[in-house]
């Protein structure tokens, strides 16, 4: 590819600094392009990392596998990472491939708009820095806009509220009453982390979980001065984790899946073994098929339950009031702080920033129509722009950082191919493409009669893949450019 520009156009915006625009900076500077800028609106590396500081905050996914495969590291304290040590590894990372230099912090991108004449990119950012690129990719994740509930009154409480993913930081909650209200994946975390500090803990469940062990320990000394001595046992371990998982773990969200009532039985089994009231158990005893929302792991959540302050609710809650929370059927709750566990508006991607591609098209717009695109990085009128993490390309088995350099691989090709001009996905493939990937999701859990955050308001999945990781990669290892239009060189 010819990694030319004239005047100040760069090769290469990056919208996000998390481990996808990390990645992508890293794959870039590694193929000897070097005019790159990844903007980021916050003030520090990492994504989601950077932001969710909350107690307990960590890794659903094990060490070996949630790092890049260029970058293993044997020196993971523990089999599941928490934020801390998973921030401080993309740091890390940044600068040992030399890309904290291109990386602008504090720099919310607000518009992106593609010049039709000149065939550029011109971003805007929100304290009105222009800049212009032949690609852009958005690396700006779906789990990033804080999901926060209407709940009649919920200005009115005189004491700290909060989301979870924006924990203050010197905040105690030494002898404070707490009402947690979330009871899914940060809350498991939260609760264990806080139950200790706290005089008292009201955790508001919704929908019960099944929730699985983990079987977090710390990694031995001699564990890790062997994976440094011989770093192909890490590789071998990493494979392992990304096989077994496609070959067993995937297959618990298929339809009527032995898998999945075998996982549901150890759920259950392990729940049955700490909890001893019955009451309690029928309150955490999920009544729909496991897979059908995100499965938990914990190895201390139901152990926390049983503490002397902490309640369990599962009345709805009717409002709140100046201090504390009332439920419907008439109980009200005293609270010092609410922490609201309600995780993220998964479905909203690039929430906050507009994008006009040709003609002025706005791809928010198509979104309100059907959110998809083209393997999950292109966009049709969208030239020369991809998105990492784009629809359809969760998982609910496996590491996320197999999809993301999966899909970097893919991009680099695609701009090799675009060479000076400019590449377009035809509509008719994105369409075929996305009407393929419908058909599939039926086939899976996720499309069964259940609400979750998988789910668009119109019923459709727009969020998760429905195949293996090696599936993925293999499509991505092989694209398809009769699906793209390639135009002209570009002007200025």
């Amino acid at each position: 590819m010819n990694n030319n520009h004239k005047g100040d156009v760069l090769t290469v915006a990056i919208i996000g600094a998390g481990f996808s625009g990390i990645g992508m900076g890293i794959a870039l500077m590694r193929a000897g392009i070097e005019d790159f800028i990844i903007f980021e609106k916050s003030n520090g590396l990492s994504g989601t990392w950077h932001d969710n500081t909350y107690p307990g905050a960590g890794c659903d996914v094990p060490s070996h596998l949630y790092c890049y495969s260029h970058s293993p590291n044997p020196d993971w304290s523990r089999v599941y990472s928490l934020q801390s040590e998973i921030k401080s590894y993309v740091e890390n990372c940044a600068r040992r491939f030399g890309i904290t230099g291109n990386i602008r912090l504090n720099t919310a991108i607000a518009d992106v708009c593609f010049d039709d004449r000149a065939r550029l990119w011109v971003l805007h950012s929100a304290s009105g820095e222009r800049h212009m690129a032949r690609f852009v990719i958005s690396a700006t994740g779906p789990l990033s806009v804080p999901m926060v509930p209407q709940i009649k009154g919920l200005e009115t409480f005189k004491g700290k509220t909060f989301h979870s993913a924006c924990w203050p930081r010197k905040i105690s909650l030494k002898g404070k009453s707490v009402a947690m209200i979330g009871s899914a994946a940060s809350a498991v975390q939260i609760a264990p982390a806080i139950v200790d500090e706290v005089a008292q803990l009201t955790i508001f469940q919704r929908t019960a979980n099944y929730i699985v062990p983990r079987y977090d320990r710390d990694y031995r000394a001699s564990e890790k001065a062997r994976w440094r001595r011989f770093p192909l046992l890490l590789r071998v371990r990493r494979a392992f984790m990304e096989i077994s998982r496609d070959l067993f773990s995937f297959r618990a969200f298929k339809k009527n899946s032995l898998i999945a009532k075998l996982f549901a039985r150890q759920s259950l089994h392990a729940m049955h073994a700490i909890v001893a009231d019955p009451g309690l158990r029928k309150q955490l005893t999920p009544d729909y098929p496991l897979g059908c929302k995100r499965i938990l792991l914990s190895d201390d959540y139901y152990q926390t339950l049983l503490h002397g302050n902490v309640d369990l609710v599962t009345d709805d809650i009717a409002c709140i009031k100046k201090y504390g929370v009332q439920t419907k059927t008439g109980r009200e709750i005293p609270a010092d702080i609410i922490v609201l566990a309600t995780g993220f508006e998964a479905t909203n991607f690039l929430a906050g920033i507009r994008v006009a591609g040709r003609d002025g098209c706005e791809l928010h717009e198509k979104f309100s129509k059907r959110l998809s695109a083209y393997r999950g990085v292109s966009y049709p009128e969208f030239p020369n722009f991809f998105t990492l993490l784009g629809p359809n390309t969760g998982l609910g088995h496996s590491s996320m950082i197999l999809i993301i350099e999966a899909q970097i691989g893919y991009i680099l090709t695609a701009m090799s191919y675009a060479g000076s001009g400019v590449i377009d996905v035809r509509e008719n493939a994105e369409a075929r493409y996305n009407n393929t990937i419908a058909d599939d999701l039926e086939g899976m859990v996720w499309a069964s009669d259940c609400t979750s955050w998988y789910k668009a308001e119109d019923g459709t999945i727009p969020t998760l893949w429905p195949h293996s990781t090696a599936a993925f990669r293999r499509m991505m290892a092989r694209p398809n450019f009769e699906d793209y239009e390639l135009n002209g060189v570009y002007e200025v």
